[in-house]
């Protein structure tokens, strides 16, 4: 039950992402109000969805590339170039927002015996994952749902038992038997020896490697993170719709007539039964009204409108701005793109708020960023029989640029912290160039020195 209750929820939520939540906030009207009221509202308003925008404003560790190093030394050759042409770093900002939004994602790594390089988003909506008893947010079993042809709904399943790590499992399995069809999806049997997910030493891994927007160290999953977040939105949706219905249906007055006719009116449909007349009103008319009861007093009235858009608005803005406060966005860092400061459309942060974020998520997601390159550089030495290292990679984040100011202020305040001797060159080096580590620093000080060297010599 629980493992079911995992999937509806990431599904919905990456409906929501993906901008098909439609008929998941039809649902919800139609549970806040009741079906007569949701069809009177008219069609659900998906228009706003703060939890997009949080997720992709905050996803900004990728939105300058980084750099892949081994033992401080930056990659080349083949193998960086495979890594390029497969594209990952370029999908892999979106990645990062449905990993936040979703608390979770994995790539899947394949390399071809040509050594092209693939990398396949898979979503926990398709995962079963039990974790490593020493490490229970890293998974020693993997079983993936995927769509097979003449097969229906299978299981990629893959075991390396802390126990039992020469026998790893590779099977596939049918979904709607547990049929093992292993032999025919895959042709043959790849557990035991024959497991081809090896490291030059013999040592089994998983060609998945697992994303979480927050480290917590005792579960793989946490799907629950974000759950004040996503129905709120889904509130803020219903909200947005009840919007709609009053902008569309009672923002303005009602007028009424009560034992009241107007000389010259016309049926307004084209079958006998419609109700509706019409009357020309114009300037240059003079309208009649006639009594229909004899006797009786005519009346004509009009009722305010049943409610005040703007009003309404404001209080429905304030919420969304509240949403992204809740979900951690400082705010300072939040700037509004739109007409008024309470606008709840188009949540975005500054500059200086995206490169807060990339902070934050920096030590969660280099974790799995170099253990995905290391996985990556084992798969590619199987397929191409390369001897690369398969160990020790080391992902250098950038910052976003700097705009001159910024630069300007951010320089005058390093040299001024070393003139005062408060700062070390290796430091100033990386307050400098941001996601360099210390003996990296230390490297490129040493060659600058023995380059300056160099020119002086005569």
């Amino acid at each position: 039950m629980g493992e079911l209750m995992r999937w509806e929820h990431t599904r919905m939520v990456r409906r929501m992402m993906d901008g098909a939540w439609e008929q998941d906030l039809q649902n919800r009207v139609a549970r806040e109000v009741g079906r007569e009221r949701a069809d009177a509202w008219g069609i659900a308003k998906t228009t706003c969805m703060p939890l997009v925008s949080i997720a992709r404003e905050t996803a900004a560790l990728y939105l300058t590339e980084p750099e892949v190093r081994v033992l401080d030394t930056p990659i080349y050759g083949p193998f960086a170039q495979a890594i390029q042409a497969s594209g990952l770093w370029p999908r892999m900002p979106r990645f990062q927002a449905m990993t936040i939004a979703l608390r979770e994602c994995a790539w899947r790594v394949s390399v071809l015996p040509t050594g092209e390089i693939q990398y396949r988003p898979v979503y926990p909506d398709m995962l079963i994952m039990e974790g490593s008893p020493d490490q229970p947010d890293q998974p020693v079993e993997v079983k993936e749902m995927r769509y097979r042809e003449d097969w229906g709904w299978c299981w990629d399943h893959i075991c390396i038992e802390p126990d039992e790590p020469e026998n790893p499992i590779y099977r596939v399995e049918q979904v709607s038997t547990g049929a093992d069809i292993s032999l025919e999806v895959l042709g043959g049997d790849f557990s035991g020896a024959a497991y081809p997910y090896r490291r030059n030493d013999g040592t089994p891994i998983l060609p998945y490697v697992l994303y979480h927007a927050e480290s917590l160290g005792d579960r793989i999953w946490n799907w629950r993170g974000n759950w004040e977040t996503v129905q709120a939105c889904l509130d803020l949706g219903v909200n947005y719709t009840f919007l709609g219905h009053v902008l569309r249906d009672a923002s303005f007055p009602q007028r009424y007539t009560l034992d009241c006719g107007f000389v010259g009116a016309i049926p307004a449909g084209s079958d006998s039964f419609s109700q509706r007349v019409e009357v020309i009103a114009d300037p240059a008319v003079i309208m009649r009204a006639e009594s229909t009861q004899e006797g009786r007093q005519p009346l004509i009235g009009q009722f305010q409108a049943g409610a005040d858009p703007a009003a309404l608005e404001g209080v429905i803005s304030s919420l969304a701005n509240r949403i992204a406060i809740d979900a951690g966005l400082p705010p300072a860092d939040i700037q509004r793109m739109g007409g008024t400061a309470r606008s709840g459309y188009a949540i975005a942060l500054s500059n200086e708020g995206k490169r807060a974020a990339a902070r934050r998520y920096a030590p969660i997601f280099r974790r799995a960023d170099e253990a995905l390159i290391s996985v990556t550089a084992t798969l590619y030495n199987r397929a191409t029989g390369l001897t690369l290292p398969e160990y020790g990679y080391q992902i250098v984040y950038r910052d976003l640029p700097l705009s001159p100011e910024e630069l300007q202020a951010r320089r005058a305040n390093v040299i001024e912290l070393m003139g005062a001797g408060l700062l070390s060159r290796v430091r100033a080096y990386q307050e400098l160039n941001p996601g360099l580590t210390e003996s990296a620093a230390t490297n490129e000080l040493a060659r600058i020195d023995a380059e300056r060297l160099r020119l002086t010599l005569p």
